[in-house]
C-alpha cells in the first residue's frame, strides 16, 4: 500500500509537467509579466499584452509556465493568463475579418457568375450559328458529292467517246489510204488507156494509107 501511493504521488508529479510543446495565448487581460524563473522574485523580462500568441514549453505544478515569444524570447509566466483559444476581442477581429473576407469572395462570384452566364448565352448564340452553318456546309457538301458523281459519270463517258473517236479516226486514215490507192490506180488505169488509144491511132495513121494504096491496085 505504501508502494502504490508513493507511486500515485509520484505521477501526479509528474503529470504536472508538459514535455509536448502547445500553442496558447494570453488572457483577457491588459498584460502580464514574463520572468526569468518561477516566482515574482524572478527578474521581470517583459510585459506582454492581451491576446499575444505565445508557444508553452512546460507547465509547473507552481502555477507558472515557461512560454516562447514570436520573436523567439523565453521565460516564464502565471500559467492561469494562459487561454487555449484567443481572446473574445480578437477572436471578434477575426470573425469580422472573415465577414469582410467572405463579402469580397461572395461579390467577386457574383461578378464571376455573371460573366459566365453572359458567356454560357454568348456560346449558345454561337452554338446556334455554328448549327445553321454546319446544315449549310452539309448541303454544300450534298451538292458537290452529287457534281463529283456526275462528274465521274462524264469522265467515263468521255473516255468511252474519246476510244471512238481514236477508232473513227483510224478508220478514217484507212478509208484515206485506200482512197488514195484507188486513186493511183485509176490514175494508171486512164494512163494506159490513152496511151493505148494514142497507140492504136498511130497504128491505124500508119495502116490506112497502105489499105488504101492497096484498094486503089485491085481496083
Amino acid at each position: 500500500m505504501k508502494h502504490y501511493l508513493i507511486a500515485i504521488f509520484c505521477w501526479l508529479c509528474l503529470s504536472g509537467y508538459v514535455a509536448a510543446e502547445e500553442i496558447k495565448y494570453i488572457t483577457d487581460s491588459f498584460s502580464i509579466t514574463m520572468r526569468t524563473g518561477k516566482g515574482t522574485s524572478h527578474k521581470i523580462l517583459r510585459s506582454i499584452k492581451t491576446g499575444a500568441r505565445v508557444e508553452v514549453l512546460e507547465t509547473d505544478p507552481t502555477g507558472y509556465s515557461r512560454i516562447r515569444l514570436n520573436d523567439g524570447q523565453e521565460g516564464w509566466v502565471l500559467t492561469r493568463y494562459l487561454i487555449g483559444s484567443p481572446v473574445a476581442r480578437d477572436q471578434l477581429a477575426i470573425a469580422e475579418k472573415n465577414i469582410i473576407d467572405l463579402k469580397n469572395q461572395t461579390s467577386k462570384l457574383k461578378q464571376e457568375l455573371k460573366t459566365l452566364s453572359a458567356d454560357a448565352s454568348g456560346l449558345s448564340k454561337s452554338s446556334s450559328s455554328l448549327e445553321k452553318q454546319n446544315q449549310k456546309l452539309q448541303k454544300e457538301l450534298n451538292h458537290i458529292t452529287k457534281i463529283s458523281s456526275n462528274q465521274l459519270a462524264l469522265t467515263e463517258e468521255n473516255k468511252d467517246l474519246k476510244q471512238k473517236l481514236l477508232s473513227l479516226k483510224r478508220e478514217v486514215q484507212t478509208i484515206q489510204q485506200e482512197n488514195i490507192s484507188l486513186k493511183d490506180s485509176s490514175g494508171q488505169q486512164w494512163f494506159l488507156i490513152g496511151a493505148g488509144v494514142v497507140i492504136g491511132s498511130v497504128i491505124l495513121g500508119l495502116i490506112l494509107p497502105h489499105l488504101r494504096f492497096r484498094r486503089r491496085q485491085s481496083w
